[in-house]
């Protein structure tokens, strides 16, 4: 079968209109992958968030300022504080200086004697003066002193023992003041001691009311005031001083 060349197939045509008018087919689409088939998304990455802190600089607040239709003061506490002494220094002073004030105001006459002078000085004086509790009176706090023995006849055989020592040094004060209220003593060795005893003998010692039972209550007495008064380095023969006197026999 002979081929006819003079004529086009009607496809070769329609192929060649196409492709003059720019028309082209689209591509296909992929088919819909069902829902096993498709792949989880990647999640995306988050990179971490950088914080940035501005730094904040500490600003000085005023001595004086206005906030909120407010005046406010603002100074450090070192700064207070001298303030504070400097307005209580100058209060003092001023006080000060008024109470010079007042006192140089010239006198008036003279007052008469005991009466406080006039004017702002008076007023200052007066006020001292009653502000002063009156003095008290001293109080006596020396012991009284016991009357004195005269010294009697010894009409006895009996002495009265108020010490006896080691050292005879030791009892020449203690002799001396027993002198200063009329009790006479002497002081006479005996076994290696010294012993001081009255040189007035008496007939009875120990029975109340009897004059050697008296004797040692009046020795007693002065023995007590005796402390205290000791000479520094003698014996102070403490703290009996002296109770412990006692009445012998002598021959």
């Amino acid at each position: 079968m002979a081929r006819n060349r003079g004529k086009k197939a009607l496809y070769e045509v329609m192929s060649r209109a196409r492709s003059k008018s720019g028309y082209t087919r689209p591509p296909e689409q992929p088919a819909p992958k069902r829902p096993s088939e498709i792949e989880p998304a990647a999640k995306p990455k988050t990179e971490p968030a950088v914080t940035t802190v501005a730094a904040k600089w500490w600003r000085k607040p005023r001595v004086v300022q206005l906030n909120a239709g407010r005046i406010e003061f603002s100074m450090p506490y070192q700064v207070g504080v001298a303030v504070a002494l400097v307005l209580v220094l100058a209060l003092l002073a001023s006080y000060r200086l008024g109470q010079f004030a007042g006192l140089a105001v010239p006198a008036g006459p003279a007052p008469a004697s005991g009466q406080a002078p006039q004017g702002p000085a008076g007023n200052v004086a007066n006020r001292a003066a009653s502000d002063v509790p009156p003095p008290a009176a001293p109080v006596d706090r020396t012991p009284p002193k016991p009357e004195k023995v005269e010294p009697a006849v010894s009409v006895g055989d009996n002495v009265i023992v108020l010490a006896h020592y080691h050292t005879m040094a030791d009892l020449g004060p203690v002799q001396a003041h027993f002198t200063e209220y009329g009790i006479v003593t002497e002081i006479v060795p005996e076994s290696g001691r010294y012993v001081l005893q009255t040189k007035q003998k008496y007939q009875n010692t120990t029975t109340p009311g009897s004059d050697g039972y008296k004797a040692i209550q009046k020795i007693k007495e002065v023995g007590a005031l005796y402390k205290g008064k000791a000479p520094p380095g003698y014996e102070t023969f403490a703290p009996n001083y002296f109770s412990d006197a006692y009445g012998r026999k002598v021959k």
